[in-house]
């Protein structure tokens, strides 16, 4: 039927493989994390940033999800109506918002926490030991040659 062979090495060699990593990791189910806890995925990310480091402001915790502030603060307002986060105006800063974890949220946090490490964990044993440097290396790579969602560039690198 004619036609080039396609490309083992182009778009869409790379598309199919990113699309089976996702869909097997646990990556499109809306109610729940990949690591198995009931929440998506997205409000998962945003309590582990606000673990990592308490008080960020709304701004910050948007770029580094990649979101825009409407799609931060649609987020937020889901995370602020179950009571797994408070935002407060900025002490020095009245026009920012800084968003801190509930008691509740913490919790929560802390066990999806340990879900997810048990989960990569599990990944990484799929990986043969000489190789989990370089398979880290290279999502480091493809990350960085990824662009920003929100509109930007890709990263340096």
């Amino acid at each position: 039927m004619g036609g080039d062979p396609p490309d083992r090495n182009g778009p869409e060699a790379w598309r199919r493989a990113i699309h089976s990593f996702v869909r097997r990791f646990g990556l499109l189910e809306d109610d729940r994390t990949p690591c198995g806890q009931p929440l998506p995925t997205s409000h998962a990310h945003a309590l582990m940033e606000l673990l990592r480091e308490p008080g960020l402001t709304q701004k910050d915790l948007a770029e580094r999800l990649g979101l825009t502030k409407s799609g931060s603060s649609r987020l937020l307002s889901r995370l602020e109506a179950t009571g797994r986060v408070v935002r407060r105006v900025d002490d020095a800063d009245n026009r920012a918002k800084r968003v801190s974890l509930t008691d509740k949220g913490r919790a929560l946090t802390q066990k999806v926490e340990q879900a997810s490490l048990l989960r990569f964990a599990s990944l990484i044993e799929g990986i043969p030991v000489a190789r989990r440097k370089t398979v880290l290396e290279c999502l480091d790579l493809l990350s960085r040659a990824t662009p920003d969602p929100v509109g930007g560039e890709g990263h340096e690198g």
